[in-house]
């Protein structure tokens, strides 16, 4: 079918052909949103609910890095990446083992009863989504799983940090995985990753980061989410918002995606991308979790955050001080952005 009349002059052709791109693009786009829908019915309250509550209970006692609670996180998380149809990345295995450098304790290495020196180790937990295409982009998605664990016979839940992005990760890797089984038609390569180490100086992130083998420029974005449960930091008077940071770092129209899907799907969410305005923190915050891996290598990355409150590092982060509703409605946006750009 011509969309462009062959008499036209040379600079009204041009414009038209512009028209006619710009078209044909809303129409893609148009399309693309609407089967997003497909898969939204998976994410649910519930869903989060039972993924904040168990990495919060006293089984994984505030999932401290080289501890069996730790490793009993990551297990679950695995579990959970299987079941969703996600595959392990580049191995048999989910998980990425790494040795954690000198921690809260001054040291990495720990007694056993007989006296034996062992090494701590951490363990990302890597799954993966391939794209049916050759030469397929990367899409990652990460959240780190480990908190501060036991101080002095108190346990530090982390429900805020990181339980919420955690259970955003899995709710993300449940509805692409899905997609993935029935439909076989992801335009990128997915890959989710949950990173241990991240109170040990970003340490899993580096090491992931260090062993990726993919060249950033084949890299569409990182996202990363950390914090993202509470509203009791806003922006405004709207307690229904989204810290972004790393939005400079995307392409112009990738950054669109997000006020696009925002206001399309009427999540009324307030987003900030300039962290309350002030360049200092925002320059601080951003280099504070495992996005800042990625950008050291020239990967561009998002970090959605709800920011920093009153209840951060301390026993009080619990979920009776998260916003799951709102944190739903994170998910939500989220997961239309990430489908926006595959």
């Amino acid at each position: 079918m011509r969309l462009i009349p062959m008499n036209l002059s040379a600079h009204m052709r041009r414009m038209a052909i512009f028209v006619a791109v710009a078209m044909l693009s809303a129409v893609a786009a148009f399309g693309q949103v609407h089967t997003s829908d497909t898969y939204r019915y998976l994410l649910t309250r519930e869903g989060a609910m039972d993924h904040l509550e168990y990495l919060t209970s006293e089984e994984v006692a505030g999932r401290e890095s080289g501890t069996s609670q730790a490793m009993r996180t990551a297990e679950y998380i695995a579990a959970c990446m299987e079941s969703y149809g996600v595959r392990p990345f580049r191995s048999v295995s989910f998980f990425q083992p790494f040795s954690l450098p000198a921690g809260k304790g001054g040291s990495s290495k720990y007694s056993t009863s007989a006296g034996v020196k062992i090494e701590k180790k951490g363990h990302n937990v890597v799954g993966y989504l391939p794209s049916g295409r050759k030469n397929a982009p990367y899409v990652i998605v990460g959240a780190h799983f480990d908190h501060l664990g036991i101080i002095d016979g108190k346990v530090y839940p982390g429900a805020d940090d990181n339980a919420s992005g955690v259970a955003a990760l899995l709710e993300l890797a449940r509805m692409f995985g899905k997609r993935h089984q029935e439909r076989g038609d992801l335009e990128a390569n997915i890959v989710f990753v949950a990173f241990d180490g991240n109170n040990f100086s970003l340490q899993g992130s580096k090491h992931f980061v260090s062993r990726l083998g993919i060249p950033p420029g084949n890299i569409t974005c990182m996202v990363n989410m950390d914090q993202i449960g509470s509203t009791l930091s806003p922006v405004g008077k709207n307690p229904e918002y989204l810290l972004v940071l790393g939005g400079n770092k995307l392409k112009v129209w990738q950054k669109g995606q997000l006020d696009f899907a925002n206001e399309y799907f009427g999540l009324g969410l307030e987003l900030d991308y300039s962290y309350y305005g002030s360049q200092d923190f925002y320059d601080i915050f951003y280099r504070l979790s495992d996005q800042q891996s990625f950008t050291a290598v020239g990967v561009p990355a998002l970090l959605f955050t709800s920011g920093i409150t009153k209840h951060t590092n301390k026993e009080s982060d619990s979920v009776d001080n998260l916003d799951v509703d709102v944190l739903v409605k994170r998910i939500d946006l989220i997961y239309r952005f990430i489908w926006l750009i595959l």
